[in-house]
């Protein structure tokens, strides 16, 4: 188990509570919707690890007025690649310790469900330990759960809706990640009204 004086600390969560994956879209789309995500407050982000190759073209608009992660991952050489395309985040569903270690210096946010499993995956170096799927035993245990585990930094990850996030988050969760938020259909929009109006519906933390 790593040595806690070796976890890498996630400050960005504490300061904006709410992590948004990218969808697919065109090169020209995607950039202009992140723009407007970061206008209104987003500023942590992820791709999944199918598309690491996309982290550059972000990274070169966005430098450092965001954080850049990459989701999804199974395996260490998936993380060492994240991490050599720049990414300044790593979040797998499992528990995985191999993931810690290939990528020294980058936050890593690992998976569980139970308090067991929370503890396990914390035990294993993570910055902070995904509930997934938060949503799988209703708002009880978005009430209880993270009072019960109070050493462990959570986010609650799953198909959130807004009144859940919040109550995760008032519950004493580090932040929250509405997984199925931002759509390929709010980024292709025109005009991006829909995607602003929903950034602002979402400014949890910040």
């Amino acid at each position: 188990m790593m040595d806690a004086m070796r976890r890498v600390e996630f400050p960005e969560l504490r300061e904006h509570q709410v992590v948004l994956g990218l969808p697919g879209a065109d090169d020209d789309d995607l950039i202009a919707a992140c723009e407007v995500l970061w206008q209104e407050g987003h500023r942590v982000w992820s791709l999944p690890v199918d598309r690491i190759d996309e982290l550059a073209l972000l990274r070169s608009v966005f430098g450092r007025r965001a954080l850049l992660g990459v989701h999804g991952l199974t395996a260490a050489t998936q993380a060492k690649a994240a991490v050599a395309a720049g990414a300044g985040l790593l979040a797998s569903t499992y528990c995985l310790p191999e993931v810690v270690a290939a990528a020294p210096g980058v936050p890593v946010l690992l998976g569980g469900l139970t308090p067991q499993e929370l503890h396990t995956a914390y035990l294993a170096g993570a910055s902070a330990v995904q509930v997934v799927p938060c949503e799988a035993f209703g708002t009880a245990y978005a009430r209880g759960l993270p009072e019960l585990v109070a050493e462990i930094p959570l986010v609650a990850t799953g198909r959130l809706e807004y009144y859940q996030a919040e109550t995760w988050l008032s519950s004493g969760a580090l932040g929250v990640w509405p997984t199925h938020l931002i759509t390929a259909e709010l980024v292709a929009d025109d005009n991006l009204a829909e995607l602003r109006a929903l950034g602002q519906r979402w400014q949890l933390g910040g």
